[in-house]
């Protein structure tokens, strides 16, 4: 086997430099800046003040979820950052995206002890739930542009097989029948009633769970590459910890995902998906910078 090759069942993933090209109807999208995991750190306010000076209408700000719960960053600090998110949120109302990770459940359906996480905050829990009930119309679990998924973990084909009927009775939507509905559209809908959290707080043994299959706000790479990639996504995900932006492609199923939640390096690194340069192709270009 080559190097920079995983074998996965009966397929090999292997880290690349470009997509297979797909054409699919464009989304109108242009440019896409991705912030992932900040569990506190306000490193995202240059950047992305930066990006929205010269954004033009159809480009967005998506930020990837989990913007609390830190074992270095103070109470205060973590609170102010997470006003300063909101406040963004509604300076540019359609321009910025916040999505959940697993680290935002925990206040947003405080007090309820299922959901909970490394590094909760008991004394700032009371705080950060308010904000979070008082404005979750501002979160999303998913993003979706042509087929391109952002989503805090991934969606494994498992996962989406395992609860089709579910997700068809909660959300009244078929998540396969993209034509029409999208899965991000699907994912987003769950939001809607309690048991729609409890799918999304799914989590194996891998996670410190009893699921069989890890949901979107949990599932890990190695497990979204063993449970199955979306066949003809790519998935832009943080959750998991990298050194810099990693890219996976899945050339029989032209799938694959790429690795963002590299913010705690000495240098964070930003990652910018441009789709300007092919505006008949679901495949952006990717920009990297510090």
């Amino acid at each position: 086997m080559a190097p920079g090759m995983h074998k996965t069942g009966r397929t090999e993933t292997k880290q690349i430099q470009s997509w297979t090209v797909r054409t699919v109807i464009f989304s109108g999208l242009m440019k896409v800046l991705v912030v992932s995991d900040l569990h506190g750190r306000t490193c995202w306010r240059k950047p992305v003040k930066k990006f929205l000076s010269t954004a033009g209408t159809a480009d967005r700000v998506v930020f990837l979820g989990d913007y609390n719960d830190s074992f270095d960053v103070t109470d205060e600090l973590m609170l102010e950052n997470f006003r300063a998110i909101l406040r963004l949120k509604q300076r540019h109302t359609t321009q910025v995206v916040l999505l959940l990770g697993n680290h935002c459940l925990p206040y947003l359906l405080y007090p309820d002890p299922v959901f909970r996480c490394a590094g909760f905050r008991p004394s700032l829990a009371p705080r950060l739930a308010k904000l979070y009930q008082t404005h979750k119309s501002y979160f999303k679990v998913a993003f979706a542009a042509g087929r391109t998924l952002l989503v805090h973990a991934g969606v494994s084909e498992k996962w989406l097989t395992n609860n089709a009927l579910l997700l068809l009775k909660l959300t009244g939507h078929d998540a396969y029948s993209t034509d029409t509905y999208s899965i991000a559209e699907v994912l987003n809908a769950l939001l809607d009633t309690q048991a729609g959290y409890y799918l999304l707080w799914q989590a194996s043994p891998d996670n410190g769970g009893t699921e069989r299959y890890d949901s979107p706000l949990w599932v890990r790479p190695a497990r979204l590459l063993k449970d199955g990639l979306l066949s003809g996504w790519i998935q832009v995900i943080g959750h998991t910890e990298v050194s810099s932006p990693a890219r996976f492609d899945d050339v029989p199923s032209r799938s694959g995902f790429i690795l963002t939640d590299c913010l705690a390096s000495i240098v964070p690194q930003w990652l910018t998906l441009d789709f300007s340069y092919q505006s008949v192709t679901s495949v952006p270009a990717i920009i990297i910078s510090e």
